[in-house]
């Protein structure tokens, strides 16, 4: 709570205009029940109807600042809320774009976006305009309380007889609603996962036949969250009852109390008429805070999940140093690296790049392939050894830096929302149509990209669904040309295309590679024919490298999988493709 009040307390101006209209429409508030029973004592009873206008004048100004005062207070209070809002979202959604890669790996998308979404949502609604509703309703309680001993003191110690009842239980309810509602919010965020992950795959859903599968699963995470909220309406149902039990019981006590002291001669007509509209008021305030504390639980555990996130210390630091280029000289020293603590991934390995060289990174799946390319782009950093660019060790440059130089073309090409150009423009935002058009003719992919139903307007779909894997791989290659990239890293580029489409890449690659470091983990080993050098990797650790022909003349791992994928001893005795 400390620190979500600080976050209220970074909009100085707004808070102060919120406290300001707080404090009016309060004073006007509490003027009111007092010049009613000054109304009825001083001119009503006493008959003096001339004056009568000038005191209900005065009455009616209350009852319109306290209006005015209201309206201000509202608009001042939402618009503070949807500021904070606005801070704790943009706050959350750095912290996921500046999380290391290690921070998703066990975490669900769906919860995430529950957390951004939905509970800085509950956080507005209940801790924003609930608290800054409280500090009102603190005012209004100190001033009706100080009114009401100022009209009658022991009637005001009558009025309190509920007040210790309903503090008992809240207190004796507080904790149990506050574990239900972060159950609630637990399978709420489990709900959202479910849906976005059936929904991302539905294609697959389908074509396997899981459609009852799905359906069973979400309808059981589905009635969980039903059942949790249950919880809550159970604890609810004895919790608001026993509240108005206690409440009533308050009112009940003044209006018997209250009607024996006017009846007594001790108050006055008009006190005990201002008296009670006091104790409504009072009343109104207290169910406020009650309610709130029962809404608190909820934006309460809503607040852990949000400042989990904030919490995180999985972050890409931006220490360093900056580059202006990489020359293409990259070497691994004795590298070693494991996702889980004892099971190294990449084992000893020693590899030297040279500038202008491409290489092949070939091997069985699992064998650390793409695993060296995240250590390369510093996803993440070896646990053991060190990774040197131009003589450099990677760790001593910025990410950002690092990155900034090399073009990365993964396996799965992602494409956001936008046409083909836009897309292709993401390697260079600032690039003009005709100079991605001009890189494009470079590449010779522009006839595919005219083939398109609107050319290089046409709407690639969400995630880039309206294109096939190899018109998505050809639109990340000319988006890693048009970067003008030092070193260049293809993973899996030729992975589930057809024959025609693979030789485009294949093309579009050899032209893409000229001049520069190029890396390619090759998963279809046709494309080692267009390398210098491969390399190949078994459990982590490298076998063998050499050219294509002196590894198929070797006979060991490399000659093995180039013979498993070919499909015959036949089509290795023909003559290997010499690079150009």
């Amino acid at each position: 709570m400390k620190r979500f009040i600080s976050e209220i307390i970074a909009f100085k101006k707004l808070l102060l205009l919120t406290i300001i209209s707080i404090i009016g429409s309060t004073i006007a508030m509490l003027a009111a029940p007092y010049i009613l029973g000054l109304t009825i004592d001083k001119y009503i009873l006493p008959s003096r109807y001339s004056e009568l206008p000038f005191i209900v004048s005065i009455y009616l100004l209350c009852l319109i600042g306290q209006w005015g005062f209201h309206t201000l207070r509202r608009y001042s209070i939402e618009a503070l809320g949807q500021h904070v809002l606005y801070s704790l979202r943009e706050k959350i959604f750095n912290k996921l774009l500046s999380a290391k890669i290690s921070f998703y790996k066990d975490r669900q998308v769906g919860d995430l976006v529950s957390r951004l979404i939905n509970d800085t949502s509950t956080i507005n609604e209940v801790l924003v305009s609930g608290l800054l509703g409280v500090i009102g309703d603190v005012f209004s309680l100190i001033g009706i309380v100080v009114m009401m001993f100022i009209l009658s003191p022991s009637l005001t110690l009558v009025a309190m007889v509920g007040v210790p009842l309903m503090i008992f239980i809240a207190w004796f309810f507080g904790s149990r609603l506050r574990r239900a509602y972060k159950a609630v919010r637990e399978k709420i965020a489990s709900l959202s996962s479910v849906v976005s992950e059936n929904v991302s795959g539905i294609e697959t859903i389908k074509a396997f036949g899981r459609e009852d599968r799905v359906r069973s699963e979400f309808a059981m995470v589905s009635w969980e969250t039903v059942r949790m909220y249950m919880r809550v309406a159970v604890l609810m149902g004895f919790f608001w009852p026993l509240m108005n039990l206690a409440s009533t019981l308050s009112i009940v006590v003044v209006l018997i109390y209250g009607g024996y002291l006017s009846i007594t001669g001790v108050l006055s007509i008009g006190v005990v008429v201002a008296f009670i509209q006091y104790v409504n008021r009072f009343i109104r305030p207290i169910n406020n805070l009650i309610s709130l504390y029962d809404s608190l639980q909820s934006a309460l555990a809503s607040l852990d999940r949000i400042y989990e996130v904030l919490d995180v210390d999985e972050i890409e630091e931006e220490a360093g140093i900056e580059i202006n280029g990489i020359d293409g000289g990259i070497i691994f020293d004795h590298v070693w690296f494991e996702y889980e603590p004892g099971k190294p991934i990449l084992k000893d390995i020693n590899l030297e790049i040279k500038p202008g060289e491409t290489i092949a990174i070939v091997g069985r799946t699992g064998a650390g392939k793409t695993t060296l390319i995240n250590l390369l782009l510093r996803f993440y950093d070896p646990v053991k050894g060190r990774i040197l660019v131009d003589g450099v060790e990677l760790r001593e440059i910025k990410r950002s830096s690092v990155r900034k130089h090399i073009s990365y073309v993964p396996q799965e090409t992602y494409l956001f929302p936008g046409t083909v150009l836009d897309n292709i423009r993401v390697g260079k935002p600032d690039a003009s149509d005709e100079e991605v058009k001009r890189i494009c003719r470079i590449l010779g992919i522009e006839e595919f990209i005219e083939k398109l139903p609107k050319g290089y307007y046409t709407d690639a779909g969400e995630a880039g669904k309206r294109l096939s894997v190899g018109e998505k791989q050809l639109i990340a290659i000319a988006r890693a040309m048009l970067r003008s990239p030092d070193v260049v890293v293809l993973d899996e580029a030729l992975s589930s295309v057809d024959a025609k489409t693979e030789e485009i890449i294949r093309r579009a690659i050899k032209t893409l590679m000229k001049g520069r470091t190029g890396i390619i983990v090759a998963h279809r080993l046709t494309i080692t024919h267009d390398c210098d050098r491969v390399i190949v990797i078994d459990d982590g650790r490298i076998v063998e490298e050499g050219r294509l022909e002196a590894l198929l003349s070797r006979k060991g791992v490399f000659y093995k999988l180039y013979k498993s994928q070919i499909s015959g001893i036949e089509a290795l005795d023909k003559p290997v493709i010499q690079r150009s």
